[in-house]
This record gives C-alpha cells, sequence and structure tokens, in this order.
C-alpha cells in the first residue's frame, strides 16, 4: 500500500550518520530538520531569495507524531503542503515517508509567521511568496483578502 501524496511537493531527503542517536536511529529532533531541508531546498529551486533585510520567517508552533522509526542512513521522502494560510502565516502539513511511501516513519505540522525585520512584529506574505507558494497549497487553501 502506499501513501496519497496528491496535495504539495515531495522532495528527497538524507539521513546521515550525524543524524543518528545512540541506538542507531533518526534522533527525535532529525524529523523536523528533514522537513526544514525539504522547505528550504523548495523556496530556493522555485527562485525565492532570503533576505533578512526584507522579512524573517521564525516558527510558531511546531507539533510532530511519530509512528515508526528511521534506522540507519537513508534517503528518505518529506512531503509537505500548505493546509491553511492566513494573511501574515501559513500551517504547513508534514509527512516524512519511506522512498516507496509504504511507511509513514512522522507526520505533522508547523506555523510559519512572516515578520518585519526592523519591528519583528507580523508583517503580509509577499507576492512573490504567494506566487511560489501555489504549488504548495493545499485543496481549498488560497490567498487570503487583504
Amino acid at each position: 500500500m502506499s501513501i496519497d501524496v496528491t496535495d504539495g511537493v515531495v522532495t528527497r531527503q538524507r539521513v546521515y550518520l550525524d543524524d543518528l542517536d545512540g541506538f542507531g536511529v533518526l534522533h527525535h529532533a532529525g524529523y523536523a530538520v528533514l522537513f526544514d531541508r525539504a522547505v528550504i531546498d523548495y523556496w530556493l529551486e522555485a527562485g525565492w531569495k532570503p533576505d533578512p533585510r526584507e522579512s524573517v520567517q521564525v516558527v510558531r508552533e511546531l507539533t510532530i507524531t511519530y509512528h515508526a522509526p528511521i534506522v540507519g542512513m537513508c534517503d528518505v521522502d518529506v512531503h509537505f503542503w500548505v493546509e491553511r494560510a492566513g494573511r501574515t502565516s501559513v500551517t504547513y502539513r508534514f509527512e516524512v515517508l519511506s522512498t516507496t511511501h509504504a511507511v509513514r516513519h512522522a507526520e505533522g505540522s508547523r506555523v510559519l509567521v512572516n515578520l518585519d525585520p526592523d519591528s519583528l512584529r507580523p508583517v503580509p506574505l509577499t507576492d512573490t511568496m504567494w506566487e511560489i507558494a501555489g504549488p504548495l497549497l493545499g485543496r481549498g487553501v488560497a490567498r487570503p483578502e487583504s
């Protein structure tokens, strides 16, 4: 059986030796790192140029549920999409899957907030961010009205 990955995108990520704990399994914090790497890979490949003088993006909330450990060095697929969108923030959903998509190792969500670099107060996501985010938007998710 294969897990449905119709919404969003899937990126392949590698689990390295230094990601493993003393038992040879991916350290619990490593799942969030795999997701971070997948998101950054997507945005950079789509043409986004991070500039902390223009905006700062921070994590407001992160939740992870673990299902099956990742044992040893290997490749995994990270499936992610935007489940909810506001003017200044988005909620990502993600899954860490085996490369065959037969095993869901972990799943979770992350709320990301866009901040003004000077005041560190929430500011609307830019037109460019919305354009690049298009393929990530889950079913029924659209840019909110101003």
